[in-house]
């Protein structure tokens, strides 16, 4: 046999490709070469490759249990289809040898899939994969104290979750402190002991001070001061740092000794009863008209007005919060109408920043988890974990292929479509070659992103 080479034209494939320098396919020296970025097809949407496309070239009749269960570990049928996945085949091989080490380890390299695939679910937040992930380990090994561990962390998750959505409820009912057992305050400290530091609930309680300052308000515009003061000393209490309680409990005192006009004061005291039902713009009222129509209208009368300021002040702060709490629930379109509306109230754009970027990443993450790419990634701004070059078929000594990928969350490839090719019978060793890829995830703002790369293969003798 001769001496083979491997070597790469256009860019230098780096350090991560060095496992492949010594690798030898039949006759013939393999050379690849990255994908220009823009090459892919102009399609948005690129179809998913089924399981049997980086598969079928390797499912050879007479192969045995445990290379049937190698080929479907490669080509990602790890536990799926049901009759065709690794676990499937290792569980032939059991069946018929009972005590086969290497079929107990494939076993073990199941689980220990599971396991990672559910533990990175969970940093996604997808806490449905999590909890399927999680009870498919536990199936396969009852007890297991990880998958254990894995499905209690779901649980309380979904405990969270629930708690939340009770405190946004009470919020809206108007039970902020009362009654005692069913309220927003006693649930959001519900959640900060099972999760300290959860930024819902820490806004939450920032969120129901407001909205107790707010009442102060009220009370104050019809003159019932101790009421007034009760409150203030409330939200002190509550979050004492919270921005702006300062401000409102000087301006709450005032306000009524201040204000003479009773047009202004009517509008005043319709704008704080708006900000109390949640009412903050007019698109949220059922009349059309919400706390910061009614401050402009302050405005009006008097441009100076400190209660009108501080108010649409207010009015800015709760659209942001609402577009963040809308985000986090994956609501990214009434969220971006959200921050339209902050814009319109007159919020600038740094102050909208942080949550802009935010909406932009979750839109492009959307769409990426959808197969919808902005862009080509180029292979060489990819980590490489694990790669190897493709097996050419017995015969076979040039040719060149095109492979389009996508790099999960996780860092797998999936996805893998062959673009083109100079012989069809090579589509199925790149496939297969390809899908074994691993990668660090492709990381923006902090968070994994999939993304779409692609390789071009060329072997020539």
């Amino acid at each position: 046999m001769n001496s083979l080479s491997l070597r790469t034209q256009s860019l230098s494939l780096g350090n991560s490709f060095s496992i492949a320098a010594g690798v030898v396919l039949v006759g013939v020296a393999g050379t690849w070469v990255y994908l220009k970025q823009g090459s892919e097809p102009a399609v948005a949407h690129l179809p998913k490759i089924p399981a049997y496309v980086a598969s079928q070239a390797l499912a050879v009749e007479g192969v045995d249990w445990l290379d049937r269960a190698e080929q479907a570990f490669m080509a990602g049928r790890i536990t799926q289809p049901e009759g065709d996945s690794a676990l499937f085949f290792y569980n032939k091989m059991l069946e018929s040898d009972g005590s086969n080490r290497v079929a107990r380890q494939g076993i073990e390299r199941v689980m220990v899939y599971l396991i990672n695939g559910a533990e990175s679910a969970i940093l996604k937040s997808d806490w449905v994969a999590a909890a399927d992930l999680a009870n498919q380990a536990l199936a396969l090994k009852p007890g297991n104290v990880a998958a254990k561990s894995l499905l209690s962390r779901v649980n309380h998750h979904e405990r969270v979750k629930a708690l939340i959505d009770v405190a946004v409820s009470q919020v809206a009912s108007g039970n902020l402190t009362k009654p005692q057992g069913n309220n927003a305050l006693a649930s959001y400290r519900e959640i900060l002991q099972m999760d300290p530091g959860n930024v819902v609930a820490l806004q939450g309680i920032d969120a129901v001070a407001q909205r107790l300052a707010t009442l102060a308000q009220t009370e104050a515009f019809a003159e019932n001061h101790a009421k007034a003061k009760e409150l203030i000393a409330l939200a002190k209490e509550i979050a004492p740092d919270t921005p702006g309680i300062a401000q409102t409990e000087k301006l709450t005192l005032q306000w009524s000794d201040m204000v003479k006009d009773q047009a202004v004061k009517e509008d005043l005291l319709a704008a704080a009863e708006a900000m109390q039902q949640g009412y903050l713009v007019g698109q949220m009222s059922p009349t059309g008209i919400g706390a910061l129509e009614h401050y402009r209208s302050v405005l009006k009368k008097d441009e100076n007005s400190p209660a009108a300021k501080s108010g649409v002040r207010l009015v800015i702060d709760g659209l942001v919060e609402r577009a963040w709490l809308l985000s986090r629930d994956e609501d990214l379109s009434d969220a971006q109408a959200t921050v339209e509306m902050a814009v319109e109230a007159g919020a600038d754009e740094e102050q909208l920043a942080e949550i802009t970027n935010e909406l932009a990443f979750l839109e492009r993450r959307n769409r990426a988890r959808a197969g919808q790419f902005d862009e080509m990634i180029a292979i060489r701004d990819l980590q490489a974990k694990r790669q190897a070059a493709p097996v050419l078929p017995k015969g076979i000594t040039t040719g060149w292929v095109e492979v389009l990928f996508t790099v999960n969350e996780e860092g797998n490839v999936e996805d893998v479509l062959v673009a083109d090719s100079s012989e069809p019978i090579l589509d199925g060793p790149a496939i297969a070659a390809v899908s074994r890829w691993r990668f660090e995830p492709y990381m923006q703002m902090g968070r994994p992103l999939p993304v779409r790369s692609g390789v071009r293969f060329s072997f020539q003798s």
